[in-house]
Parts: structure tokens; C-alpha cells; sequence
């Protein structure tokens, strides 16, 4: 009776250790999504090293705790904690995504470039995955690659006029941009809203000042945000067909955007490489 008991306190606590481990472990996700670092690094961490960790949910403990260290700008253990989980789940989205950003953390652009084309490979009708090799390409200056990768995610989000302008911009500056193609594909988005007026600029049906005052007809932050996004898209056309104003632009871009837009950071990394 007591070799009983004991089996059974034994089954109860195993119980026990596991299940802290999962709470560990959705206790980090919960933190992650918070904004809590220091807890998300301390839950994953936690469910990790119980060693009773459900298989299934390592890899993800790996990411998540990848991630937060991308948070916090510790990025060599983010791309350690991204190996890990690869090691585990070879095919992992996620783990190739994060790998990827901490490789461009470190300055290791051979290798995000790879890990971005294995994302791609895994999942290759995500016209997201198109859009963030694109804007990886873009960064380096591989004006090329860049515009194709813009023109796939189109493809593959035809509502997205976005993609169209950032496929203009880099093919523009590549010298491989087909007026006849953008003509076709910005026809195919049947829209007047916004970033239309953009799009009519680069098709040479509008002026700068048509698009100043489409997007001044926005309601409060809207205008003040259109007015960036319109200075930093004027100014990338406009240099890639050697305008010579086109540096004032994107400077006006870097000190109007707001520093979450995309075109704020590529206003700051463009105007390095402008004479």
C-alpha cells in the first residue's frame, strides 16, 4: 500500500512540474505581448530549463525568447535561441524570420539574405515574406533583386498600392522599370484612395502639387502623414530619374514622418547614400 501511494505521489508531482512548465511557458507569450521583457526572458528561460517542456512547444520557447531578445538588443542570443529551435523544427516559419533579423542585427547580410529565401521557400505565396526580402534588398542598395521581390508581393496582394510604388522606386533606380507593366498593374487597382495619387505621379499623369493637395484633403494626422509619405515617394522617383531636388525631399520625409513608418527609416538611409 505505501509502494502504492508513493507511485502515485510520484505521477502527481511529474503532473505538477509539467504543467508549471506550460505555465512558464504561456506566462512568457503573455509578458511578450505585454511589453514585459524582463518576464517574458525569466518565463521562457523557466519553461525551458524544467526540461518537461511538451516537445511541441520548445521551438516556440526558443523564438519567444528570440524574440524578446531582439527586444532588448541582445542579439547574439537571439540568433542562438533561433538556431535552437531550427535545430528542432527544421521547417520553422517563425525561427527563419527572427534568425533572419538577428543576422541583420549583426551585420551578417549573407546570411539574413539566406535565411529570408528559406522563409520564402517554406511559404512561397506570402506576398509579406516578398515584401520584407524586398525592403532587406532596398536597405543594401540591390535596387534589382529588390524591385522583383516588390513586384511578387503585387502579384500576390494585387490591392496593395504600396508594394507598386516601392517596386517603382527600386526598379527606377536599377534602371529595369517598365513603364508598360506599371501602367497594366496600376489599372488593375481600380481605386482613387490613397496612395492612387502617388501611383498617377509615377505614371506621369499628375504633378507634385495635384498629390500635395489630395493628400491635404485627409482628416487631422492622415494629411500630416500622406504629406511624408508623398515627400519621401516624390523624392525616390525623383532621384531615380536625377532630379536634382530630390535629397531636399527626403530630408523633409526624415524629420516629417513619424519614426514607426517605413519611409522614415528608408528617408535616413537613403540620404546617406545621396551626393
Amino acid at each position: 500500500m505505501v509502494i502504492r501511494y508513493v507511485a502515485v505521489a510520484l505521477v502527481f508531482l511529474a503532473g505538477s512540474a509539467c504543467a508549471a512548465a506550460y505555465d512558464d511557458y504561456f506566462r512568457g507569450v503573455e509578458a511578450m505581448r505585454a511589453g514585459n521583457a524582463a518576464l517574458a526572458l525569466s518565463s521562457f528561460a523557466s519553461a525551458l530549463n524544467a526540461g518537461d517542456l511538451a516537445p511541441a512547444y520548445v521551438p516556440n520557447a526558443y523564438v519567444g525568447r528570440a524574440q524578446v531578445y531582439l527586444r532588448t538588443q541582445q542579439c547574439a542570443s537571439a540568433l542562438a535561441d533561433a538556431d535552437a529551435a531550427l535545430k528542432l523544427r527544421p521547417k520553422y516559419l517563425d525561427a527563419y524570420m527572427t534568425r533572419a533579423t538577428a543576422n541583420m542585427c549583426l551585420e551578417k547580410a549573407d546570411a539574413a539574405l539566406a535565411d529570408l529565401n528559406a522563409a520564402i521557400a517554406i511559404a512561397p505565396a506570402t506576398a509579406a515574406l516578398y515584401r520584407v526580402r524586398g525592403d532587406f534588398q532596398w536597405r543594401r542598395g540591390a535596387f534589382a533583386p529588390a524591385a522583383d521581390d516588390y513586384a511578387q508581393a503585387f502579384k500576390l496582394a494585387p490591392k496593395v498600392g504600396y508594394n507598386l510604388l516601392w517596386y517603382a522606386i527600386s526598379a527606377g533606380r536599377a534602371g529595369t522599370f517598365d513603364a508598360a507593366g506599371f501602367e497594366e498593374k496600376v489599372s488593375d487597382l481600380d481605386t482613387d484612395d490613397w496612395p492612387a495619387p502617388l501611383l498617377d505621379y509615377v505614371r506621369g499623369k499628375a504633378k507634385a502639387d495635384d498629390v500635395y493637395r489630395k493628400a491635404a484633403e485627409a482628416d487631422g494626422d492622415a494629411a500630416a502623414n500622406r504629406k511624408c509619405e508623398a515627400d519621401f515617394y516624390i523624392g525616390e522617383w525623383n532621384l531615380a530619374n536625377k532630379d536634382a531636388g530630390a535629397k531636399t525631399l527626403l530630408q523633409q520625409a526624415e524629420s516629417e514622418c513619424p519614426h514607426n513608418f517605413v519611409e522614415y527609416l528608408a528617408a535616413r538611409e537613403d540620404i546617406k547614400r545621396v551626393p
